[in-house]
């Protein structure tokens, strides 16, 4: 494995030096675009550009050499990277936010990761697909974990495993990548270029301090929270998480409307050979798809400007930002429908770009945090006075 080092990088940031860097990087994402579908995963050109520039130490605590700037920095350069390429905005938003995550483990942990190399890279799968027994010390355990986004290319992941005779809380668990085998199973249609191969972790030993119990981030009191007294790590993780998912979403749907709309300019029908420009619905339409979008970034900025208030966060608006951050997925979703269906039959070639953000977006959409039903449901239950579902992960 590649680790990604750079002397160069500055020892200050600001949000404007952030995002010029990451414009820049989103050009030359964008023109890797079609090689790293076919890798399957991120370039390592790629994921050296995100270390050299910085950016990954945007969320890193300062304590560890992180910039610790506001999730406004992180989301606008998600939206950025994404902007040029889907994939590479899901994988930098993932090594962004893991920093984040990490920051609520005990110090020794974050000590181990961050004492020698702020910029170690992280994936995570915060879903219990593993089983752990406690032993003198710490835990045994075991597992598969899918959805491993930009394993590849990481140092450490973070998982999730239920105990051994299901009869407490899961736990979150730190592990070295010489604990866990990579199982190459990412053949897939969408997010071809995340590399989000399966992590197999055989009865390993896990010490105390590279574990937390999950229903600590629920509060945001999790133990690195008295470690990292800064406001970005004193949040519920419900409130905050779903931050890095919606931002590289609604980023590459920007980047396909962009395209799409570029490609509109000049194109003409196949017979007649008419402007497609001239034609009234095709205005309308690119009116309403621009209106959407715009819309589903103000929603972000709203989510933004209550998360950035810090905590406590009530509940009435803890179940707002949740239905919030999946109602911006669905407004994605339904945008690039309409771009692909409008794009004519050339936008189903690989070579086109549209067929590929159509993809990626359907692909990222899909993640569970972000499915309106549940969501919705929980939502719904709130504001008529009812009881949660026993199965939600919030309580009322």
């Amino acid at each position: 494995m590649t680790i990604y080092t750079d002397s160069s990088i500055p020892g200050s940031l600001t949000y404007e030096e952030a995002l010029s860097r990451a414009k820049s990087i989103a050009v030359a994402v964008r023109e890797r675009a079609s090689d790293a579908e076919q890798l399957r995963r991120q370039p390592d050109e790629n994921i050296a550009a995100f270390v050299q520039a910085g950016l990954l130490r945007l969320l890193l605590p300062s304590l560890w050499g992180g910039y610790e700037l506001s999730f406004d920095t992180a989301v606008d350069t998600i939206l950025e990277i994404a902007r040029g390429d889907a994939s590479a905005g899901w994988c930098y938003a993932i090594l962004v936010f893991q920093p984040w995550l990490l920051a609520y483990f005990p110090e020794q942990a974050q000590r181990e990761v961050w004492g020698e190399q702020a910029d170690a890279t992280l994936a995570a799968a915060v879903f219990p697909a593993g089983r752990f027994q406690r032993t003198q010390g710490g835990f045994q355990l075991s597992g598969n974990w899918a959805w491993m986004s930009g394993i590849d290319h990481s140092q450490w992941i973070i998982t999730m495993a239920m105990p051994a005779e299901m009869d407490g809380p899961p736990q979150l668990f730190l592990i070295p990548n010489t604990s866990y085998k990579i199982l190459d199973t990412w053949f897939v249609t969408g997010l071809k270029a995340s590399g989000s191969k399966n992590a197999l972790v055989e009865n390993i030993f896990v010490p105390e301090h590279r574990a937390m119990p999950f229903p600590a981030l629920f509060t945001g009191k999790a133990p690195g929270a008295f470690v990292n007294k800064g406001p970005n790590y004193q949040l519920p993780m419900l409130a905050a998480f779903p931050i890095g998912l919606v931002a590289p979403i609604l980023g590459a749907t920007r980047g396909a409307f962009e395209i799409w709309c570029e490609a509109n300019r000049n194109k003409l029908t196949g017979i007649t050979r008419e402007r497609v420009s001239t034609m009234t619905h095709q205005q309308i339409l690119l009116a309403e798809l621009a209106s959407e979008i715009d819309m589903a970034e103000l929603t972000l900025r709203h989510c933004l400007t209550v998360v950035k208030q810090g905590s406590p966060i009530p509940l009435d608006a803890l179940i707002r930002l949740r239905r919030d951050y999946a109602a911006i997925a669905k407004s994605c979703v339904h945008v690039i429908e309409q771009i692909y269906l409008h794009s004519g039959g050339s936008a189903n070639y690989e070579s086109h770009p549209i067929q590929r953000y159509w993809r990626d977006i359907h692909a990222m959409a899909s993640h569970a945090a972000l499915n309106f039903d549940t969501i919705g449901e929980s939502y719904g239950r709130f504001q008529l006075g009812l009881t949660s579902n026993p199965n939600d992960s919030v309580r009322f």
